[in-house]
């Protein structure tokens, strides 16, 4: 990643405003008028350290993107499925928590039609970050699934379970009540995916 040589106060101000502004309006529709009044600092700050908007906006999905897989990957050690989804997804609240729009600012990267910043975030994320699949699943231990159970569609299941549950709580929440609910809903889905000594 680019190295930015700035203030961090100031840094962390241009990262919170943009993050919330192209989640909001994405990328087309964010100003950096409206970014720099949000983050309190120069028009000429932002061209001096990114460039242009395009510079920025990679610069932040590379952050963003990177703050989450950088952290979770690192935490991928446990054999049981739902211990390595619960670490996993403990992590993703404490960044959500630090960051309240990085996740939806990861949402709205998605939905960008720009062909040429597409390719732009593409290459960004083929040299930074290999497939999760590629981290996620070496040394889980898929005997415990009953049978006929299968692994990724179980990691589909409990990935849309556990998004839906940021989700419900976007608008402010308390990390752990928030992870107190998530451990329910994981305890559920444990016993429905786990043979019955695993529960």
């Amino acid at each position: 990643m680019q190295e930015i040589h700035m203030p961090e106060d100031k840094k962390q101000r241009i990262i919170r405003a943009a993050m919330e502004h192209f989640a909001k309006n994405g990328y087309k529709k964010a100003t950096v008028d409206e970014i720099i009044a949000a983050a309190g600092i120069s028009k000429g700050l932002i061209f001096h350290y990114f460039g242009n908007k395009k510079k920025l906006f990679l610069y932040l999905y590379e952050f963003a993107y990177g703050l989450v897989y950088d952290r979770i990957v690192k935490s991928f050690e446990q054999a049981d499925l739902f211990d390595r989804i619960r670490e996993s997804e403990r992590i993703k609240l404490a960044v959500v928590n630090e960051y309240p729009y990085v996740l939806d600012f990861l949402m709205s990267v998605r939905k960008e039609t720009d062909e040429q910043l597409q390719e732009a975030i593409t290459q960004v994320k083929v040299d930074r970050f290999p497939p999760w699949k590629e981290n996620f699943l070496p040394g889980l231990d898929a005997s415990r699934l009953r049978e006929g159970i299968d692994l990724e569609k179980v990691i589909k299941i409990i990935s849309w379970a556990t998004d839906g549950l940021l989700k419900e709580h976007k608008d402010g929440f308390v990390l752990e009540e928030v992870f107190a609910e998530m451990d329910e809903y994981l305890a559920q889905m444990r016993k429905a995916f786990y043979k019955e000594e695993y529960q």
